[in-house]
């Protein structure tokens, strides 16, 4: 007997896809929020000691640049909540709730160039 050739596990795969990138489009906008809201903080609790924006700022700064931060190779997401969640001798404590901490990480990562092609 020769069996219909079935195509829903096709089917199931286009619509997964297609979940996928309507979840992906539909959290564009509050990611790029959440960096704005990182960017403000950044401001608020950062910029008397770091350069905090792409350009290199005026002045001189008692830290690296987020800029400087986010070119670092070992510079993750991981790696700048553990570093925010430990004490420094030379950083003030800064108190941010888990949120503001994740939008000022999302924002330093957004300053990452990404790696010219081919490499």
């Amino acid at each position: 007997m020769i069996r219909p050739r079935t195509y829903g596990w096709r089917l199931g795969i286009a619509t997964d896809l297609s979940l996928a990138i309507a979840r992906q489009a539909a959290a564009g906008p509050a990611m790029e929020n959440h960096r704005i809201r990182g960017w403000t903080l950044a401001a608020e609790n950062c910029s008397q000691c770091h350069a905090i924006g792409k350009g290199a700022g005026a002045g001189v700064f008692a830290g690296p640049s987020f800029t400087a931060v986010a070119a670092m190779p070992s510079t993750t997401g991981i790696a700048l909540d553990v570093f925010l969640q430990s004490h420094h001798p030379n950083m003030p404590s800064v108190s941010l709730d888990r949120d503001e901490m994740g939008a000022v990480i999302d924002y330093i990562l957004s300053l990452k160039v990404a790696a010219p092609s081919g490499r």
